[in-house]
């Protein structure tokens, strides 16, 4: 066993959000975290003293002491060895005051908030404390409930977003582990994800799979998507569970071309989509406003419009525009090259079939222009993907069966989903784009691993058990209980299952109407028989070889062009 000689102090202290009086140790000038709820204490702790025992010497400061632990007296200076340390193994520590508390340790970063907080801005303060180092300083900010669906009046596990302040109020920024400098940074508290990180290990499942950008060589610091750790989080006095500390999604983050105030030209551009409809899919256009914080449910996000008013919509309006007047392939190919960023949309739309993200199919997408003064095409950065590897947002469906209808079904966005047409330009390079990911980033093994692996660092460490006392049944999660086993045998289960089946249907040509793996004149029979028979039949994607939303004659036409070589 490994034996080291560490310094426990033991610190009484009035929070200025409760009269209580709170102990907080140090372990080797690491802090424990009181949460006053369950009197428990919470200390982070390097990885490798999990499976093994630390001994530490115990100091009392200014008369306060700590009485025993696990009813080992101890007196001033005296030691105590924490034997075969591990996530969810705990000990009794009485203090001098008569209180009791339950002592565990964890590997996972500690974020404590301290304020009063809601929808808007409020005054508080931030505390990070890394695995096995002293507490950062006491870190002034702002900080607010943030999200949509995730921020209606009857949630309680809460998203936050934080802007660090300096003393006078004005924007300061920080540099938090391994991220960025800067003021703004989000919790996600990955609500009601069953695991706590699909929104965490997808986006870092983009950011090793996904292309670069258009404008990389100007811009060799872009990032699509935004880094984060997982940590756990007190608010005050109270434990609030496993969160994504993260950087936010921004100009900066994509290396945009900030906005000419001198002479108001607009260069970089960046616009979220927050709902999913005709314009958001790219299907339809209407009238914009550049007086208006959105158009359709792209909210302005750069230049920000109380910055630069009015805004400018010019360029994302003629990007949906050449989708909207895509109504042939021919079109499509003739006007996609100059609006999109095709590499890095192809891989954007393989990332989200694997994952079924559904949600994210027309909304929870960040679009974007590096400097239209230039160049004016649109690239894609991702977001939010509580929703996907088997979990939608339904308090009914929330683990539909995985041969339901949208498991396998064509992309709702126009942009999209016309790489899966057979004379789409781009058709074979996005097939042999997704085979070249199956055998490398998505293979089968490497994703089950990658999920695996998160959820196990939680379970080990113990915060799993944590997070499952804290928030087990919660409305958050609609009553489902929290079982991180399960869960992980529940994601092991559907990617195992869906690999296979993906690859058959990516490869499928839309001309095969009936299913046999081959275009031939059966196919042509099958399209009659609808024509003749199914006129008051359900409209069936899979007859609609040429995407217009309807079955006509012409499907047949594209079946034949297919048998003639055309």
């Amino acid at each position: 066993m490994r034996y080291k000689l560490l310094v426990l102090t033991v610190l009484y202290f009035v929070t200025n959000i409760t009269a209580n009086a709170l102990v907080k140790i140090t372990v080797n000038g690491s802090p424990a975290f009181c949460d006053s709820v369950a009197s428990t204490l919470l200390v982070s702790v390097p990885q490798q003293w999990f499976g093994g025992s630390q001994t530490v010497v115990v100091h009392g400061v200014d008369g306060c002491q700590v009485v025993s632990i696990d009813d080992v007296p101890l007196a001033s200076d005296s030691t105590f060895t924490f034997n075969d340390i591990a996530g969810n193994k705990s000990w009794s520590v009485q203090c001098v005051d008569g209180k009791e508390y339950t002592l565990q340790f964890t590997y996972l970063p500690i974020v404590e908030l301290e304020g009063d907080f809601g929808y808007d801005y409020a005054a508080g303060t931030v505390v990070l404390a890394e695995p096995g180092e002293s507490a950062s300083e006491a870190m002034t900010a702002k900080v607010k409930w943030r999200g949509n669906t995730t921020n209606t009046p009857e949630k309680h596990k809460r998203n936050y977003s934080i802007k660090f302040v300096d003393a006078n109020g004005e924007k300061q920024n920080r540099k938090l582990m391994n991220m960025r400098r800067d003021n703004h940074w989000i919790l996600d508290a990955g609500q009601p994800d069953m695991a706590r990180v699909r929104n965490r290990v997808a986006t870092e499942l983009w950011l090793d799979m996904s292309r670069s950008p258009y404008y990389y060589e100007q811009a060799p610091d872009v990032l699509t998507g935004v880094r984060g750790e997982v940590v756990e989080v007190f608010l005050g006095s109270e434990y609030r569970g496993i969160f994504s500390l993260t950087e936010a999604m921004d100009r900066k983050q994509l290396q945009l071309v900030k906005h000419d105030t001198i002479n108001n030209v607009f260069h970089g551009g960046l616009w979220k989509t927050d709902e999913f409809n005709s314009q958001t899919g790219f299907r339809y256009t209407l009238p914009f406003n550049d007086s208006l914080p959105d158009y359709c449910s792209f909210a302005v996000k750069y230049p920000e419009l109380d910055e630069v008013f009015p805004t400018s919509y010019q360029v994302l309006f003629d990007a949906i525009y050449s989708m909207e007047i895509s109504e042939t392939i021919e079109t499509y190919n003739d006007v996609v090259d100059s609006h999109f960023d095709m590499p890095v949309v192809i891989d954007y739309t393989i990332f989200y079939l694997t994952l079924n993200a559904n949600d994210n199919s027309a909304r929870n997408i960040y679009w974007y222009c590096y400097d239209r003064a230039v160049d004016q095409r649109l690239s894609v950065a991702v977001w939010d993907l509580d929703a996907s590897v088997g979990q939608t947002w339904s308090p009914v469906d929330w683990r539909p069966p995985l041969t339901a209808y949208d498991y396998f079904k064509i992309p709702y966005n126009w942009l999209f989903k016309m790489l899966f047409h057979n004379k789409c330009k781009y058709r074979q390079d996005f097939l042999d784009r997704y085979d070249e990911l199956r055998a490398t980033w998505l293979s089968t093994e490497s994703l089950v691993n990658r999920y695996a692996t998160a959820i196990d660092r939680l379970i080990d460490c113990g915060a799993a058990t944590r997070e499952e006392q804290r928030w087990n049944g919660d409305s958050d999660l609609f009553g489902h209980p929290l079982n991180f086993v399960e869960e992980k045998e529940y994601i092991t289960e559907w990617l195992t299952q869906r690999m296979p089946l993906l690859d058959v249907w990516m490869h499928h040509h839309i001309c095969d109407v009936n299913n046999d793996g081959t275009v031939t004149a059966a196919d042509i029979t099958r399209l009659y028989d609808f024509l003749l028979n199914g006129h008051n039949a359900e409209y069936d994607e899979h007859l609609d070889t040429n995407f217009d939303g309807v079955i006509t004659a012409y499907d047949i036409t594209n079946v034949y062009d297919v048998l003639l070589g055309y």
